[in-house]
């Protein structure tokens, strides 16, 4: 395996990178386009603090059956994830490890086959600064890129087979008991060492949420969010011919998510939300000169809990 000189160019970013995690989610399944999960909990989770550890569990569940528009050979996937997310506080700043769970079930018009097994692990921390939260952060190639799938395609691996770095900034609006609170959130994320034959495209991602108090425990969350995902760098089809045409893994996607969170005293919390897509734009030129929008986004039902002890 060959890996880019980015890192090597830039030592000082790769152990940045190493210090800090932004806002990552666990889940990048793209049958027909990038889903990543458009729900950030971290305002409905308990502060982590000096000595204590909050743990967060979430699961993910996507279906993503839409046929497409002939732009490519089809398939459908079904994806059943679950993230663990550790946080702890020292010297003052925030220390987290996101650990996915891919479970993935692929078909085609004539087989099925899954991809199960531990996806991309991240590692970091946020850092106060003012008024705002600063992100950084990296993410490691600790999933399975080379299992055999009955659709073959690199993002339907558990892992990337990159190292990428997670930069953002966050800012969440304080509220008095009982009203409304607020908070919005930009976030990049970029590879900087990856297969000679598959770099991961960059993405950027914007999030703003609104969390309004119900009736005692209870709460409503509704946030938004635009992702733009760049095209894979991708040659694998020149060393394994079963590997299709990479017209899937460009998009702007525009999601709603919608959630109640029940507080469970001062230390503990359930939640659910379903996120829905409101708007997908992938165009591709095919040889003939005709242009279609091979990508279709899926909802995402996310089922949680976190706990600090």
């Amino acid at each position: 395996m060959k890996f880019s000189s980015l890192a090597e160019r830039t030592p000082r970013v790769a152990l940045l990178s190493l210090l800090a995690l932004g806002a990552y989610t666990g889940a990048r399944a793209c049958p027909c386009g990038c889903v990543r999960v458009p729900v950030d909990n971290l305002a409905d989770r308990p502060a982590a603090l000096a000595g204590a550890y909050t743990l967060d569990v979430r699961y993910d569940a996507i279906n993503q059956d839409e046929r497409d528009n002939g732009a490519h050979p089809h398939f459908t996937a079904r994806h059943h994830n679950v993230t663990a997310t550790v946080e702890t506080s020292l010297l003052g700043v925030d220390w987290y490890l996101v650990v996915p769970r891919i479970d993935r079930t692929i078909a085609t018009a004539s087989a099925s086959g899954k991809a199960v097994g531990l996806g991309d692990v991240a590692v970091g921390s946020r850092f106060q600064v003012g008024d705002y939260r600063l992100i950084a952060g990296v993410k490691l190639p600790t999933g399975a890129d080379d299992l055999a799938l009955v659709a073959p395609r690199r993002y339907l691996q558990p892992g990337s087979g990159s190292t990428d770095v997670l930069l953002g900034v966050r800012r969440d609006y304080a509220a008095p008991a009982g009203a409304p609170s607020f908070f919005w959130q930009l976030s990049a994320q970029a590879p900087v060492t990856y297969d000679e034959n598959f770099r991961p495209g960059s993405s950027f991602t914007g999030t703003a949420g609104l969390k309004v108090p119900l009736s005692g425990p209870l709460a409503l969350s509704i946030q938004g969010t635009a992702i733009r995902q760049f095209r894979d760098h991708n040659s694998m089809a020149t060393v394994d011919a079963s590997y299709g045409a990479d017209n899937e893994s460009a998009v702007f996607s525009t999601h709603l998510a919608a959630g109640l969170i029940y507080q469970v005293g001062a230390t503990s919390s359930l939640y659910v939300y379903y996120s829905t897509v409101l708007n997908v734009v992938n165009k591709v030129q095919q040889g003939n000169g005709t242009v279609v929008n091979p990508v279709h986004a899926a909802d995402v039902l996310s089922v949680g809990f976190n706990h600090r002890f």
